[in-house]
């Protein structure tokens, strides 16, 4: 059974944009949520003071836009932004806030590279096998980063390869079924 969570009650009239996906934001939750699930995501095109001026317009959430502007002036990391926006919604536990911690250390130590595939292992168990596969596919397009190592590589193209397989094969299941039930 899942638990209740009490949302804020202020919801925007206009939704922050994240542009890079055409996602639309109305409450302290959704954000919430949009950063939990997109760490990897997360940079200075949502980190920046267009969120904060959203948060206190439209939310009505003066004391944390100040917070989260003093951050932005003294040149914060995407850790600690994030960590100050799910600590003030209150929607999340202690354990759940230093799991999102810990991934985000993870995120932090590593290179561009590593965090796409990162990116497309996330995807893998969020069900979004064909984008996952768009990832991993510009993994192994790029030129290699020769610090990772070739057993990096190996990973990608192995994950690549086994889920390109498990889609034709569900391709080709789906166009067998159709022909049995004809």
């Amino acid at each position: 059974m899942g638990s209740l969570i009490l949302c804020h009650r202020k919801k925007a009239k206009h939704p922050y944009e994240i542009t890079r996906i055409h996602m639309h934001i109305y409450t302290i939750e959704e954000l919430c949520y949009y950063f939990c699930n997109n760490l990897y995501l997360i940079d200075y095109t949502i980190i920046n003071k267009k969120l904060c001026d959203w948060l206190e317009e439209e939310l009505e959430l003066d004391d944390l836009a100040a917070e989260l502007r003093v951050l932005l002036d003294q040149n914060c990391t995407t850790e600690q932004f994030l960590l100050t926006v799910l600590s003030h919604a209150a929607i999340y536990s202690a354990a759940e806030i230093t799991k999102i911690h810990n991934v985000l250390e993870h995120l932090k130590n590593q290179n561009e590279v590593e965090r796409e595939k990162y990116k497309a292992d996330n995807l893998l168990n969020s069900g979004e096998t064909a984008s996952a596969i768009l990832v991993y596919q510009s993994i192994v397009n790029k030129d290699w980063d020769e610090s990772i190592g070739k057993e990096f590589y190996s990973k990608v193209y192995s994950c690549l390869v086994r889920h390109m397989a498990r889609c034709f094969c569900m391709k080709k299941r789906h166009i067998c079924m159709r022909e049995l039930m004809r």
